[in-house]
């Protein structure tokens, strides 16, 4: 399963404050790697290193390193992203949404982009990591 995770499932998992089902997530996709697979976007890597500190930012790393490459911001087509501003999302939210559409993701796990459900059919999920969980233990 190919999964995009928002910035704050990586800092509820690497940060001080530490989420379980977060970190549980982030355990299971360590131990099933590839049966699920994640994409991160350069957006995603600033926005957590703002939020950890050099320690938990360099754990962080490795987790991505060893798991995915990070994809440019650029890469991801302009036209995408303006599909859903055009639709009423903000920038942040526009740019996160055609992203994951533009890797092909069958979820995005988030705490608080659930709202992008009720703008527009998205060719993806949206569930917050308890769900996810879930999810990928059913798909054994």
């Amino acid at each position: 399963m190919l999964l995009v995770l928002d910035s704050n499932e990586y800092i509820f998992s690497f940060g001080l404050l530490r989420e379980r089902d977060c970190k549980k997530l982030i355990e299971v996709i360590r131990n099933k790697y590839p049966k699920h697979i994640i994409r991160t976007p350069r957006l995603i890597i600033e926005e957590v290193g703002h939020h950890l500190t050099p320690e938990d930012f360099r754990e962080f790393i490795e987790f991505i390193s060893a798991l995915t490459t990070i994809d440019e911001n650029i890469l991801v087509p302009f036209e995408l992203g303006a599909k859903y501003e055009s639709k009423g999302l903000k920038p942040a939210d526009a740019f996160i949404a055609a992203y994951a559409e533009w890797v092909g993701a069958d979820i995005l796990v988030t705490e608080n982009r659930h709202f992008l459900t009720l703008h527009i059919d998205l060719p993806f999920r949206i569930l917050p990591a308890k769900k996810c969980l879930k999810l990928l233990k059913d798909s054994k």
